[in-house]
């Protein structure tokens, strides 16, 4: 489980790095509606992830807790290191972070590492939620009609 959840949380942290740094090199970074991408790439892995998983695993369709703690270490291996980076860059970066405080309810108060843990926080939920529909999805998709 944790070699996929690795392997699986890597391609995601690569992917939200590489679209984030695409679209802040076509100054595209402060358009915040472009973050659905990130939702997309973030489904795309756990859906990865959790197939594979089912593939190693065919009788374990119905453990819920399993393939949402597979999805929440995966979440965790691609969320982490973006979070890390995104406080640097953040933190290196004070016109984008002016930007960015501008846009925020709180204002003065919203620092790099405030909006790193929130970009923590968001995956997590995203990570949760999304291993358990995507578990219940690949349930519904074996079961015979």
């Amino acid at each position: 489980m944790k070699q996929i959840a690795l392997r699986y949380g890597g391609l995601m942290f690569l992917g939200f790095l590489a679209f984030f740094l695409l679209m802040h090199f076509f100054n595209l970074s402060d358009k915040y509606y472009l973050r659905i991408f990130n939702a997309i790439i973030h489904m795309s892995g756990l859906w990865l992830a959790i197939r594979a998983w089912l593939h190693e695993h065919p009788d374990a369709l119905n453990e819920y807790p399993s393939a949402v703690a597979l999805g929440l270490l995966t979440t965790l291996a691609a969320v982490i290191p973006f979070t890390v980076f995104m406080a640097i860059f953040l933190a290196y970066n004070p016109a984008f972070m002016a930007s960015i405080k501008s846009a925020a309810a709180l204002g003065n108060y919203f620092t790099p590492v405030m909006a790193s843990v929130l970009i923590l926080m968001e995956g997590i939920a995203a990570g949760l939620i999304g291993s358990y529909i995507i578990i219940r999805a690949q349930e519904a998709m074996r079961r015979p009609v």
